[in-house]
């Protein structure tokens, strides 16, 4: 079911696909409200954004479906969003809803030329009503050391201290930065993301438990001691919108340990400064990150950015996250590298490549 021409669109349809975006949110939106007017009522206007953010990240996902013929991103993206609406008591026929009010507004504006795109919006909803699985966006996942889960729960709790001795002792054992990292932080982060999803975990505790750990990524660095350098630079940051930075800060890491000059710029930062760094830092390689579904849509504009103002004798550039781990094929179609699954594996495959 995943994967067919008829959901393949060719350049000319998929431009009118996207010329079209922001009248097929504004009219599905239009759709849920008049389909649920007290529900919209009651919440206010955040639920009438939310409601439109949620029918802009389906266009998001919808993209590389249509652009691969790959349905599998986009039933993956509407079991997790299922699975968050329902924990948070919204009405369950209201994402099968706005797919049809989607399916209705494509097969009218792109006449004879919507057939792919109703087909996928069509199977997508077969696919919704016959109970999709909710995915994870930690998989796959890093085997877990033995600290993880006390460290997840420390970090929960705020209990810095414990948290830290807990690091401590991984890194201790191990004596690689990037390794602890991988193998006590990041499942640690992933279990609270999946508590964040099924609503277990409230957004106040999963800020604390990213804050602390990555201050204690900080402390781990300042006792390790990184490879010779290698005579090469990389820059990384999370392009706009992205304020979840602690998978490239370990990325940033394991490249710094492996010889590499690192500029880390970190989270959600504005493309004129980023394209204004690469200009005066003129890095080998950029490396942007995006870890939810929603973030596609400003990595992609920025990778296109970044083409455009450096065309030739650019930088490389590569890209990483939840997303891409579960989905490489998404790498393709925003037109970027995907160097690994992890830290340890993206800093191996970057140093192997030949030097410009």
């Amino acid at each position: 079911m995943t994967t067919s021409s008829c959901y393949h669109c060719d350049g000319e349809t998929l431009e009118r696909f996207l010329a079209l975006r922001d009248e097929a949110i504004a009219h599905a939106t239009a759709a849920s409200l008049a389909a649920w007017p007290d529900f919209f009522t009651r919440r206010g206007p955040r639920a009438h954004e939310a409601c439109a953010e949620d029918i802009a990240f389906h266009l998001d996902f919808l993209r590389p479906a249509l652009e691969t013929g790959d349905l599998s991103s986009f039933t993956a993206y509407l079991g997790w969003l299922a699975q968050v609406l329902s924990s948070r008591g919204i009405a369950g026929d209201s994402l099968p809803r706005s797919l049809d009010d989607l399916a209705a507004f494509f097969a009218g504006r792109l006449a004879g030329a919507a057939a792919p795109v109703v087909a996928a919006l069509t199977a997508a909803r077969t696919a919704l009503d016959g109970g999709l699985p909710a995915p994870s966006y930690d998989r796959p996942c890093p085997d877990s050391w033995e600290e993880a889960d006390p460290f997840r729960k420390a970090v929960l709790a705020g209990q810095r201290r414990e948290a830290s001795a807990l690091f401590n002792r991984a890194l201790d054992r191990q004596g690689s930065l990037p390794a602890a990292e991988i193998h006590v932080i990041q499942p640690a982060l992933y279990e609270v993301g999946r508590g964040w999803q099924q609503n277990r975990v409230s957004v106040a505790q999963e800020h604390l438990a990213t804050a602390m750990a990555q201050s204690l990524m900080a402390q781990g660095f300042a006792r390790v001691e990184p490879a010779a350098d290698n005579g090469r630079k990389a820059l990384f940051a999370c392009p706009a919108g992205n304020r979840h930075s602690v998978g490239l800060r370990m990325v940033a890491d394991a490249f710094e340990m492996s010889g590499w000059t690192v500029h880390y710029l970190g989270a959600n930062v504005p493309l004129p400064a980023l394209i204004d760094q690469i200009k005066q830092l003129q890095p080998d390689l950029v490396g942007l990150s995006a870890s939810l579904p929603q973030q596609l849509r400003g990595l992609r504009e920025a990778l296109a950015a970044l083409r455009t103002s450096f065309a030739a004798g650019g930088p490389r550039l590569v890209v990483g996250g939840l997303v891409f781990n579960q989905f490489p094929l998404l790498a393709q179609s925003v037109g970027a590298e995907l160097l690994g699954e992890d830290a340890l594996g993206a800093a191996a495959a970057a140093s192997a490549l030949p030097s410009a």
